[in-house]
């Protein structure tokens, strides 16, 4: 023990047990400080190895400092300073991870005797650490290829018995156990820090194999894509807690983001009674817990399989209505009512339960795709599916729900102000060919609906194009062109004027004859001899 801490508010005895100790282990530094918050700013920059602390100090008292001293320091040896008064804070305090407590007024003896424990506790738990290290050495060192691979096969896809045994004799694999898996939420991660990939994932293994070795025995293994790093957390007995198991792969989380920067979701599987064929089961568990974080919110990123077995369902959502909707709201321009749409559509699929995160994805895709023949005809082939493509890749990318969503709300007001550029752009020569269409197919059973539809563009725009550019409504255009028509078949044609009613797109020859009359103040028989007897047609 080579630097020891008295942490206490009242100077007398904080001086008076240094001296104890110094007396007791003259070749130990101890070291002073009058309440929690100093003491943890001098261990920032002085390792120790011991603390006593008494609990009720000013600024941070010894329940606070012991919980932070936890959090950021692994190893230490804290002894409670405790007045009877305050017993229950001790508890409080060996809950919290306290090795020890002494009662005031204190005296030498207990002073030199729990000295002796921690000593003797220290020089046991370095002799694990070394004896684990050497192990863990001996095991990086005999890994080869061939036991790399085999620990895949037997976690992702099972493998014989006898290979079992090999690799568990191998590995000193106990019989039970409980598989881990940390994902990364971003891959690129790994790649992307400073040194090789591969000095990152030892290093990763290193760390996760340290936090789990007073539970028992692990060994870590990266997937072939580096997606997740695979743990398989072995012990003999019933094993360790799940809450102090959901601990540790805390701390390992945490170590990972402050010292590298690493963002990790770690799934957590059920224990294995029997490593061999409920080993996969435990993976499995562990993928799908870990996958489930795109679901939660960003504390939940340790996440136990039971915690969300309960709440996971397929996904089978028919999203065309949905679909139909976000089109009409683009050709009308309504960002507003993109996004109202959007917030009652993941109000409604995320209600009661989350489906598995790929058929969201596939389902949700499967959406934006249609919604985008809106600007299809509006851009280059190759363009077109460039966008598409780009657009896959952001969905997929998403590391959460809610980012999917801001990114599919920026998705689809792209593909809005694309479809206002064209019209801006283009909509003198897309009305054009609307009224093109409307020549061509004036004998079809045409409705606003129908052609705004054809062209892309909202019923109630088309509508107020024609009154503002053509100076009569839809209908009156489509009356009108079919009139025109009729007038061509009773110049040129002997036709019956029920037959030339029904080639024109006039369903009933009666409303045919009302209409004619209307137009052109006369029926088409009367019209017809008109042109015979008089040579004059109507216009």
């Amino acid at each position: 023990m080579n630097n020891i801490l008295v942490v206490d508010d009242e100077a007398i005895q904080r001086r008076v047990l240094a001296s104890i100790i110094r007396r007791a282990l003259p070749a130990s530094q101890v070291w002073e400080a009058n309440n929690g918050k100093a003491a943890l700013e001098l261990m920032h920059s002085q390792p120790m190895d011991v603390v006593f602390t008494d609990i009720r100090m000013p600024i941070m008292d010894g329940l606070d400092f012991i919980e932070k001293l936890k959090q950021s320091f692994t190893g230490v040896k804290i002894i409670i300073l405790s007045g009877f008064r305050y017993f229950e804070y001790a508890q409080r305090a060996i809950q919290l991870g306290a090795y020890d407590y002494l009662l005031k007024p204190i005296k030498e003896e207990s002073i030199t005797e729990i000295l002796a424990r921690v000593r003797e506790s220290i020089d046991r738990e370095r002799a694990r650490q070394l004896e684990n290290e050497r192990i863990k050495r001996q095991l990086t060192s005999t890994m080869s290829v061939y036991y790399d691979q085999l620990l895949r096969d037997w976690i992702t896809h099972g493998i014989g018995e006898a290979k079992f045994q090999e690799m568990k004799e191998h590995f000193s694999l106990r019989a039970r156990g409980t598989v881990l898996v940390s994902r990364l939420i971003r891959e690129e991660q790994l790649i992307g820090q400073e040194g090789s990939a591969s000095r990152v994932s030892s290093m990763m293994i290193s760390r996760m194999e340290s936090c789990l070795q007073q539970v028992g025995l692990s060994v870590s293994f990266f997937k072939e894509d580096k997606s997740h790093m695979i743990t398989v957390l072995t012990y003999d007995g019933p094993g360790p807690a799940l809450e102090s198991l959901t601990e540790l792969a805390h701390r390992f989380r945490e170590q990972m983001l402050a010292q590298q920067g690493i963002v990790l979701t770690i799934g957590i599987g059920g224990p294995c009674g029997e490593l061999s064929g409920r080993g996969r089961d435990s993976y499995r568990e562990a993928v799908e817990a870990a996958s489930f974080r795109y679901f939660l919110t960003a504390a939940d990123s340790v996440i136990p399989y039971s915690a969300i077995a309960g709440r996971i369902r397929s996904m089978h959502y028919d999203l065309l209505k949905e679909e139909e909707a976000l089109k009409e709201a683009i050709r009308m321009m309504k960002s507003d009512l993109i996004t109202a749409t959007l917030d009652k559509l993941f109000s409604r699929l995320l209600e009661g339960g989350f489906p598995y995160p790929d058929q969201w994805l596939k389902s949700f895709l499967r959406m934006v795709y249609g919604i985008a023949t809106v600007i299809k005809d509006l851009m280059e082939e190759r363009k077109y599916k460039q966008l598409l493509s780009e657009t896959e890749s952001s969905l997929t990318r998403c590391a959460d729900v809610l980012e999917f969503k801001d990114r599919l709300t920026a998705i689809l007001l792209e593909f809005m102000n694309i479809l206002r550029s064209n019209r801006s752009n283009l909509h003198e020569s897309m009305i054009e060919k609307c009224i093109a269409y409307i020549d061509s197919h004036y004998m079809e059973d045409l409705s606003l609906e129908l052609v705004a539809g054809r062209f892309f563009f909202s019923p109630n725009y088309l509508s107020s194009f024609f009154k503002n550019h053509l100076g009569m409504t839809f209908s009156k255009y489509l009356s009108h062109i079919r009139l025109k028509k009729a007038v061509e078949f009773l110049k040129s044609t002997d036709m019956k004027v029920y037959e030339i009613a029904s080639r024109v797109g006039f369903k009933d020859d009666k409303y045919f004859y009302r209409v004619f009359r209307g137009r052109f103040g006369l029926t088409p028989d009367e019209y017809r001899r008109n042109l015979l007897v008089e040579g004059k047609a109507w216009e």
